[in-house]
């Protein structure tokens, strides 16, 4: 096994465990810093590498096109987690 492949795999378990203990630790508590930190993951991760991949496989874009909305959507989701992040931080200062 490459390991490119493995640090795929470590990422996505990591990932989802830090995922399912935040809904989790939400789900209990109400918190709603584990919710944001859990969203942020989401959005950075699965989300953006689905969307991509859609960009990537659409027969209607063409090469540059394809480079172009992957870029913003590689823009767009980072902002969203950076945004999701520093609303737990607030959080923690107005609670």
């Amino acid at each position: 096994m490459g390991i490119l492949k493995i640090f795929k795999i470590l990422n996505y378990l990591l990932g989802t465990a830090v995922v399912v203990a935040s809904f989790c630790i939400y789900y209990v508590t109400k918190e709603i810093i584990p919710l944001y930190i859990g969203l942020a993951i989401i959005t950075a991760g699965p989300l953006e590498d689905l969307l991509i991949a859609f960009i990537k496989k659409s027969p209607s874009f063409s090469s540059d096109d394809k480079e172009l909305y992957s870029k913003i959507v590689d823009y767009a989701t980072s902002l969203a987690f950076l945004v999701l992040l520093g609303l737990a931080v607030l959080k923690t200062i107005y609670t």
